[in-house]
Parts: structure tokens; C-alpha cells; sequence
């Protein structure tokens, strides 16, 4: 049992097929997304243009039938029962499993600011994250609206640029500050600007926030396990004192690391996969050295 069909998800299944996985498991996924796992990495260039949607596309949905994956997608996980060893789905499933991976992925991380939310709590029209495909199309559509012709992007880690990138793609122009913060989103009914201390406010119609991200770990604190930053794994992507149960990607804690670039979640894949698939029981994940 997979629950996440994001990067880390995805692939680590790829490895525990390449080691003779389906002649060994029945292997069920869960997946936010109503689709099969995509390279994020990539958004940037569909909000551009520069890709179309298929070209991003790690994994289809034919990859899972072919492979006789049991995929749900757009199902959501809601708890798991590690004693009685079930997980239980938010369209009312409960399924049994005998091995269970976690790879849940993280959030985006929505900085303290004024504006940045309605009275209900939700985000304000005009205002978006960056990490999915529907994050993307919905920015694209908002765009092309004739009134919406400045944007302001707030993060300028690897995503941020690309963003603004985008954007300007669509005609919107994207004023770029460095060494500033954010501290208010302006305007009553629509965006109006962004307040930023000690500089001149921005004008604007849409804010784009791409500020880092945080570990998705609701699930395995409502499910008892062990949760620091991320999920607590040893260095066999085991979850600490769990029998047959898995963190592996952005969800995961290593050796006081939680980790959001590729490289580490492909090799914590790998390692992943030697210990489920008993293909190698040596193996062994001791951290990476990341650089963007």
C-alpha cells in the first residue's frame, strides 16, 4: 500500500517493480491528484508554455493498468490503523495491507500576512500557491482576464522565479524585489497591491506565493506515528518502532533532514525498495548533500 502518487510515491514503486516487485506484491495506491504522477518540477514551463500538460508526465494513467496497479486517484487518505494494519479512504474505503508507504509530500507554506485570507478562512480570490497542475491552470485562467495585467510573486527560492517567468509569458508584468518581505496583500473586494516593509507598495491584481513548503504529516500524527518536522525514518526509510511501515520523500525526517529537492527522494526510493523487495537488506539511505 502506497499513499501518495506525488514524485516520491511514484518512483518508488518504479524501483520496487525494477527489482521483481509485481511478482511479489499486490500494490495499491492513493493519490490526491485525479491523475497519474507529473514532474513539478516542470510547472514552471507549462505556465509558460513552454510544455503542455502530457509533457510533464511521469507516469499514466495506463502505466497503472498496464502494471496492474491498483490506483485511486483523487482519494484521500483519512487514517491508518497500524494495529489492525487497515488505512481508511475518504470515499469510505478501508483496505488491508501487509507493507505500507507513506510518501504524503508537503504544502505549500503560506507566510503570516494581512489579506491574505476571507472571513471564512479560505484563500482570497486573486491569491495562489504554486505546486500543482491545478494550481496552474487555475493562475493561467485568472490571468487571461482583461483587468489582471500586474502580478506579484513572494518567495524567490526555486519556484518563485519560474512563476514570475510564467507569468510574464501571459502579458502580466511581475516587478521582482530582492531583500524585502511581504507583510500585507492591499484591496477591500479585489487585490490592489501588496504591502512590503520599508518599501513603496507593489500594485497589483494577483499574488502568486511560493514561499517554501512544509512536510504533509497529518495523517501519520492522527495515525500514531512518529512525527518531528516530517515522519521520524532510520536509515532503511522505516518509520521509527513501526513493523513494515515506510517514509520515504518530502514527508520524510532522516537523520534530522527533511528534504525537497529530487535527488534525495530518488535515492531514498532506491533504498526503499532493496529493503521491501529483500533485494538488498544492506542497503542503506545516510542523507544527501543538496544544491539548487
Amino acid at each position: 500500500m502506497v499513499i501518495g502518487n506525488g514524485m516520491a510515491g511514484a518512483r518508488t514503486v518504479e524501483e520496487i517493480l525494477g527489482r521483481g516487485g509485481a511478482d511479489l506484491f499486490d500494490i495499491t495506491m492513493f493519490g490526491d491528484e485525479p491523475c497519474g504522477s507529473y514532474n513539478r518540477t516542470r510547472l514552471g514551463r507549462v505556465l509558460s508554455g513552454a510544455d503542455s500538460e502530457d509533457d510533464i508526465f511521469l507516469n499514466s494513467l495506463h502505466w497503472y493498468r498496464e502494471n496492474d496497479i491498483a490506483l485511486h486517484a483523487g482519494v484521500r487518505v483519512e487514517r491508518v490503523d497500524k494495529f489492525s494494519r487497515h488505512v481508511f479512504a475518504s470515499d469510505g474505503r478501508v483496505i488491508q495491507y501487509d507493507h505500507l508507504i507513506i510518501a504524503t509530500g508537503s504544502h505549500s507554506y503560506l507566510p503570516a500576512m494581512d489579506g491574505l485570507y476571507t472571513p471564512s478562512g479560505t484563500l482570497r480570490q486573486g491569491v495562489f500557491t504554486f505546486r500543482t497542475l491545478d494550481d496552474v491552470r487555475r493562475m493561467m485562467q485568472f490571468s487571461q482576464q482583461k483587468r489582471h495585467h500586474r502580478a506579484a510573486v513572494i518567495g524567490g527560492g526555486s519556484f518563485g522565479p519560474d512563476a514570475a517567468h510564467g507569468l510574464r509569458a501571459h502579458g502580466l508584468h511581475v516587478e521582482v524585489l530582492s531583500g524585502s518581505r511581504a507583510i500585507a496583500i492591499l484591496g477591500d473586494h479585489h487585490i490592489t497591491g501588496v504591502s512590503v516593509r520599508n518599501q513603496p507598495d507593489i500594485d497589483c491584481h494577483m499574488v502568486v506565493v511560493s514561499a517554501g513548503s512544509r512536510p504533509n504529516v497529518d495523517l501519520a500524527v492522527v495515525s500514531g506515528l512518529a512525527v518531528e518536522r516530517g515522519i521520524v525514518v532510520d536509515d532503511h526509510l522505516k518509520v521509527m518502532d513501526e513493523d513494515d511501515v515506510y517514509g520515504v520523500g518530502e514527508c520524510a525526517q532522516h537523520r534530522g533532514e527533511v528534504y525537497g529537492m529530487v535527488a534525495p527522494l530518488w535515492e531514498q526510493a532506491a533504498v526503499l525498495a532493496d529493503h521491501i523487495t529483500g533485494s538488498d537488506r544492506s542497503s542503506m539511505y545516510l542523507g544527501t548533500r543538496t544544491a539548487s
